[in-house]
């Protein structure tokens, strides 16, 4: 097997071979010689099992089984000249017919569909076993439902498993087997049947395994690659005494229940999305903003990052632990925050009190709860749902989930923290704007004295700007 790494060869300042537009030393060099590092090293190169694809349905599966074996069957009939099947174990007999069906494939084909008409589902299905790959495969990772795998001309992988579980049917890795790889309803699946090989892997082979970099392949989970990614974030703003603004800041960015978050991917269970995932905390949105510096793909590379890592450490959850997000981000104390004001009201507020006054200051900052939405670019007409996000029913239910959670928040701590719900946006610009909306709303009410109208934000709607759906 030879070495595939797309990194291999790049120089310190010429492009990143990602197409990240930056040049190399500037972006992956850091973490391509970290991994080949650990490659040298002799430990294993972890390879993402991650997928935003759901799962072929149960139907989907039984039907694609049930007609696959149909036609090894109708093989064996072809070879023989229609002898009966005699069989103990049918698996077996089918698995061995499996080599004869693929070295004669067109014509056993072709004979099938003159004696079996297709139906129009049927035809798909012919159509994804012609175009299949039986060869020998290595198997690099496995997790319950998705597995990586590699051919022989370095081509990764990302392949769904049927009924069985890939962790129940292998045992370790790397190894290699005999199987067949087939692009069925845009998703690569195995035909459930491995012939393995072991003891064919060289020293050599393994060795050359280990020293790929986990960001020099790219693998593969669609035929067509149709899925669309979109950075996704639920924005507030959270008020307090600036007396306590550092330990309101550390329950929010920190200890944000789950259940919270559970609720905030609910409001997306009727959506046409193959995948959604939310982090189960806040960040400060004007440092974030400030960091990723309007660098779509920069953000992207974060999202993505957060949602393999989970899928990795927490299986298919959906909501991504404050552990996974500080590997990626880190967020900054607030004496370095790009909110200056913030952190001089804070310390003058510490002095009113040090001093022997009360302290009638209060601190504000504004927070986001970063996700990444994955859908399929036949679906994108199904954006429409998104208006009603924007809509004032949808906005009472964000507004009434958050105020329930700071509620609950509330009632362990000896101070109040008042959360005012601003939007769901999907572009950067967007919540820039949503800032710039709720600043002059702010405005309006100082002018006017009207400080208890700073809640009803929330459920504002009129002078909200309009949901960009796309730039």
């Amino acid at each position: 097997m030879q070495n595939i790494s797309i990194y291999e060869e790049t120089q310190r300042n010429e492009k990143c071979p990602c197409n990240s537009g930056k040049i190399f030393k500037k972006c992956c060099m850091k973490e391509y010689r970290e991994a080949k590092k650990r490659g040298k090293n002799g430990s294993s190169v972890k390879f993402s099992t991650f997928s935003p694809l759901k799962a072929l349905s149960s139907d989907d599966t039984k039907y694609f089984m049930y007609y696959y074996d149909k036609i090894l069957l109708f093989s064996y009939h072809y070879r023989t000249n229609g002898e009966l099947i005699v069989a103990d174990d049918l698996m077996t007999f089918l698995s061995a017919e499996r080599e004869y069906f693929y070295e004669n494939k067109e014509p056993i084909l072709e004979a099938f569909i003159k004696e079996h008409p297709p139906t129009t589902e049927e035809e798909a299905l012919i159509e994804a076993i012609r175009e299949s790959q039986f060869d020998a495969f290595i198997l690099l990772e496995y997790g319950r439902n998705t597995a990586v795998i590699s051919d022989t001309s370095g081509n990764s992988y990302n392949v769904q498993a049927l009924t069985t579980p890939f962790n129940k049917i292998f045992s370790k890795k790397p190894l290699m087997m005999y199987t067949a790889l087939i692009p069925y309803k845009n998703r690569y699946i195995l035909d459930g049947r491995y012939a393995v090989i072991q003891e064919k892997m060289t020293k050599e082979v393994k060795k050359e395994i280990a020293n790929i970099p986990t960001l020099g392949r790219e693998t593969q989970y669609q035929k067509e690659k149709s899925i669309i990614t979109f950075p996704v974030s639920i924005n507030l703003t959270v008020f307090c005494d600036a007396v306590h603004f550092e330990k309101m800041e550390n329950i929010i960015l920190k200890n944000i229940p789950h259940n919270f978050t559970q609720k905030m991917l609910n409001q997306f269970k009727d959506t046409p999305f193959e995948r959604v995932s939310f982090t189960s905390s806040f960040i400060r949105t004007m440092d974030y903003l400030n960091d990723i510096n309007g660098d779509d793909i920069k953000e992207m590379h974060l999202l993505n990052g957060l949602s393999i890592s989970n899928d990795e450490v927490n299986g298919e959850s959906s909501i991504i632990p404050y552990e996974i997000l500080e590997k990626y981000y880190q967020q900054k104390d607030l004496n370095q925050s790009i909110s200056k004001g913030i952190y001089k009201n804070v310390q003058d507020a510490k002095e009113i009190v040090k001093e022997g006054r009360e302290n009638i200051l209060q601190a504000s900052s504004f927070y986001s709860m970063i996700g990444v939405f994955y859908i399929h670019d036949y679906d994108i007409d199904e954006f429409s749902f998104l208006e009603y996000l924007n809509s004032l029913e949808s906005r009472k239910a964000f507004s009434q989930e958050i105020e329930a959670l700071f509620e609950t928040l509330n009632a362990d701590i000896d101070f109040d923290m008042t959360p005012v719900y601003l939007d769901f946006t999907l572009e950067l610009d967007d919540i820039i704007d949503e800032i710039d909306a709720f600043r002059d709303y702010m405005r309006g009410l100082f002018v006017r004295h009207n400080f208890k109208k700073i809640i009803e934000y929330s459920q504002y709607k009129d002078r909200k700007p309009k949901l960009k759906l796309f730039s």
